[in-house]
């Protein structure tokens, strides 16, 4: 019984020194990372051109200007909106 007693200590002593090992300092580091931010105002985006579908009549002849005259207001606007596209892909980093 004496030995048992006498072990307890020993066995705390031991389990404690198993604990003391060299722990990670904990530092401070400062990193830039790309974070998406809005890159166009809302207001500079193009509305989207008048649908033609209820302006044409079925003569081939005065359909051909309504639907020439729609396709050049959709370029005009694809222009706009892929600049705006292309000014969005250039990476922002803020720090």
């Amino acid at each position: 019984m004496g030995t048992t007693k006498n072990a307890w200590p020993i066995a705390a002593l031991l389990a404690l020194g198993a604990c003391q090992h060299p722990q990670p300092g904990i530092r401070t580091e400062i990193v830039n990372v790309p974070v998406p931010v809005s890159c166009l105002p809302a207001d500079s985006i193009p509305d989207e051109p008048a649908q033609v579908g209820d302006q044409l009549t079925g003569n081939a002849a005065s359909d051909l200007l309504i639907v020439a005259a729609s396709a050049l207001e959709l370029r005009a606007a694809v222009i706009t909106m892929r600049a705006a596209l292309l000014a969005c892909t250039q990476e922002t980093v803020v720090p």
